[in-house]
């Protein structure tokens, strides 16, 4: 939380007996808190944390997580200290240790022998989160890339593919959000599915800052959760019908004559020219041979089409006929004009009854924020996560877009953004660091991993190594990876602190260092623009290494070390001097090494300011007819999958959502001694009705079970759950369970519209249960 007693203090000013030595270095386990401590090491292990200090005190904070990882992970008597090769069937337990020479002898061998039988490409790897910095990063896909291999993409596969994949379409850029500390000064503030107290607990002050000022906090979300809790109004939708509600607020608007018509019809697509024929954009080369690729649009100023950077008056609504270049007509509307008639079949009350509201919340909501200036929109993860979870996202911009919203300060829609988002996806990816030797792999999807492999399509995939990934318990349908693809892959290798559920099947298993025991690293804030350097407060336990000295030590053992041979300073030095951001890269080693240094923004940083958008068409895209084959050119509702109304419910009537909790990273923490005090056991939460309904009470055990699979585990009966819904906080183990584990009833359903704007994403929300005694 964040340091509100005391400020931190100086290393001349902390006197500890029996301290050794005190290191300012980065708590980062992809919580996006990337919180700056100060590590006090006596006989080198931590005993303590503090709050490093920061150029802006309001980022001064630490958690439970955070002294949880650093006093009782580091050490823990689970952590893997040495390589270990399988000595048994994969699954059985049973391994032998090895040295390092040995370990890379054993993967150079089958690396370069499936390479040899059935391409490069066959050898794959997939890498997270769990190690959230530059260098660690990196690591995998340069050795991928080295070794001419296959890097499967992890957006997707993590469940948050649909929000920068959905904001490149709409914005032109995959993040984008505000300061925190720029809440303040809003008048009303929307989180949808935003869960800041768990999930963003250190930036949870500054909703209380804006509040303080006079914000009203809105929290749509099923669960009471935590911060609905603090919300001056809680609207508690059916899970997956957040399109629904955004779309109700849209009509709510039309119905009162709220759309600002000048802004939609200067920044946005909606007055261009659609084709009656094929709901494709009128091109200039459509009306004449040398005409080329420019968007048409109506010019009232000169009563003529003309390109749509050249109008000086377009117009918003109205319809056609042109002449194309063949010699004959057709119809065409502005994109407006399409996008109101579909709007048209969609009413508050339709949005009410999906969404199990009263229309006037909706209707009350939609013109008050198209009313109140400023107002922001914060998206949390949880809309996305869902068949048609990309929709939510690109309602909120269009929510937005029609009131004005965006590029106002204090108001704007907002996922998330900060220095790490900017420095991955800002970064230029045929640089040494990404691409060495000018040696380039291949891409595919990760949420088609599974099927990639069992197939052999697009071509074989022989190996699979994953680092930093919690596989066994944050994806989609483990038992099927045992039972179907583990037996088609020659190698599978994991990088790992501790024996999780996927290393248990690993053919080989490598010891990796957490961040505290890094060398060095830069670090990115993960909702904040800090930039900061991550340095070694420990030495490595055992054997450890970091992921990049280990693919370091591969390629040195196959004769191909040579762009690895660099000090971890020399690696942080070339990726700020390289980088393809220029705030980045303005920021040097030394300047890191006296503290953090926040990227140079403006104050208040305003995303969108000057309405210029880095779209093909350089406004926002309302209208998308890269959707047009999958009838969502313009913004519609699709019911969810497994939803409420679908002949499924019948026999599965819960919907299954996962929470983050506010004392774990996903599996990170849960282990944890402090962290079991207050998690001591995987919970399903459950409505006092629905229980009842089922004979269930607080406490007893229950199956979960859907046509995928099940699991057993306690239920806790409370009114934070909304009826017809049920949670249960993710990141536990399979033996956390009575029996089974909840990613066996998981949905994994691809979407190719979500394909075709970047890939699809794992929709582990959209997913029907029934629950009984068990």
């Amino acid at each position: 939380m964040p340091n509100t007693t005391m400020p931190p203090r100086s290393d001349a000013e902390i006197e500890e007996p029996g301290i050794d030595r005190i290191v300012r270095t980065v708590c980062a386990p992809n919580c996006s808190g990337t919180c700056g401590v100060k590590a006090f090491v006596r006989d080198d292990r931590i005993v303590k944390l503090e709050p490093a200090s920061y150029p802006d005190p309001r980022y001064e904070r630490i958690c439970l997580k955070g002294i949880a990882m650093a006093t009782q992970r580091l050490h823990g008597p689970d952590r893997l200290s040495q390589p270990m090769i399988r000595a048994g069937a994969r699954g059985e337990g049973k391994w032998r240790e090895v040295s390092w020479e040995e370990a890379y002898a054993f993967l150079a061998e089958k690396l370069e022998r499936i390479a040899a039988q059935y391409g490069p490409s066959a050898n794959s790897w997939m890498s997270m989160t769990g190690n959230y910095s530059i260098k660690s990063s990196l690591a995998p896909m340069r050795i991928a890339n080295q070794l001419e291999g296959t890097t499967f993409s992890n957006m997707g596969m993590m469940g948050d593919g649909n929000c920068p994949a959905t904001m490149l379409a709409f914005l032109g850029v995959m993040s984008s959000a505000q300061r925190y500390e720029d809440h303040v000064g809003s008048k009303l503030i929307i989180l949808v599915a935003k869960n800041v107290a768990d999930t963003a607990h250190s930036e949870m002050h500054f909703l209380f800052e804006a509040m303080d000022a006079g914000a009203k906090l809105v929290a749509i979300d099923p669960r009471f959760s935590r911060t609905a809790a603090k919300a001056d109004q809680w609207i508690s939708i059916r899970p997956g019908t957040d399109t629904a509600m955004l779309m109700g607020m849209i009509a709510a608007i039309r119905e009162g004559g709220l759309i600002d018509e000048p802004y939609v019809t200067a920044n946005t697509n909606a007055p261009f020219l659609v084709r009656s024929d094929n709901g494709m954009f009128l091109r200039a080369g459509d009306l004449k041979e040398d005409g080329g690729n420019a968007y048409l649009v109506w010019d009232d100023e000169s009563a003529s089409i003309v390109p749509s950077r050249e109008a000086l008056r377009p117009r918003l609504r109205g319809a056609i006929e042109v002449s194309l270049r063949d010699g004959t007509t057709l119809g065409c509307r502005t994109a407006f004009d399409v996008q109101e008639a579909d709007w048209d079949g969609f009413s508050i009350e339709e949005a009410a009854d999906l969404c199990g509201l009263d229309a006037d919340t909706i209707r009350q909501l939609g013109i008050e924020y198209a009313r109140t200036d400023p107002a922001t929109i914060i998206l949390g993860q949880g809309v996305q996560r869902y068949f048609n979870g990309h929709t939510a996202f690109r309602a909120a911009m269009t929510l937005g877009a029609l009131c004005g919203k965006i590029g106002k300060p204090h108001a704007g829609v907002h996922w998330m953004d900060g220095a790490m988002l900017q420095m991955v996806t800002a970064l230029d990816f045929a640089s040494q660091w990404v691409v060495p030797d000018g040696k380039v792999g291949g891409t595919l999807p990760g949420t088609r991993m599974m099927d990639i492999i069992t197939s052999g399509h697009p071509h074989p995939v022989k190996s699979l190594w994953l680092t930093k990934y919690g596989f066994g318990t944050q994806a989609p349908l483990f038992k099927r990876f045992v039972k179907e693809v583990l037996p088609e892959l020659d190698l599978f290798a994991v990088t790992e602190q501790v024996m999780t559920p996927a290393a248990e099947y690993a053919d080989i298993v490598l010891p990796c260092v957490s961040f505290l025991e890094e060398e060095l690293d830069i670090v990115g804030g993960g909702e904040n623009f800090y930039v900061q350097l991550r340095q070694r407060a420990v030495p490595p336990v055992g054997q450890s290494r970091s992921d990049w000295e280990i693919f370091a030590g591969l390629m040195e053992h196959m004769g191909r070390g040579g762009p690895w041979r660099m000090s971890a300073e020399e690696v942080c030095e070339g990726i700020l001097r390289d980088h393809g951001h220029p705030l980045i890269r303005a920021i040097t080693l030394d300047q890191l090494r006296e503290g953090p240094v926040e990227m140079a923004l403006p104050t208040p940083y305003v995303p969108f300011q000057d309405l210029q958008f880095p779209t093909a068409s350089g406004k926002m895209h309302i209208y998308q007819e890269e959707l047009a084959e999958f009838g969502e050119a313009t913004l519609v509702f699709k019911e969810p999958l497994e939803g409420h109304r679908s002949k499924l419910s019948r026999r599965y009537p819960l919907t299954l959502i996962n929470s983050h909790h506010v004392h774990s990273v996903h599996s990170q923490h849960l282990g944890l001694g402090y962290i079991r005090e207050q998690l001591p056991e995987p919970r399903l939460e459950i409505h006092p009705e629905d229980a009842r309904q089922r004979g269930i009470a607080d406490g007893d055990a229950v199956r979960v079970f859907n046509d995928r699979g099940h699991f057993k585990v306690r239920i806790t009966v409370t009114e934070a759950m909304r009826r017809g819904s049920v949670n249960l906080p993710q990141g536990w183990k399979r033996e956390d369970f009575i029996e089974g584990h909840h990613s066996d009833v998981m949905n994994l359903t691809i979407n190719p519209a979500q394909d075709r704007l970047m890939e699809s994403n794992f929709n582990f929300f959209d997913n029907l249960v029934e629950v009984e005694k068990a």
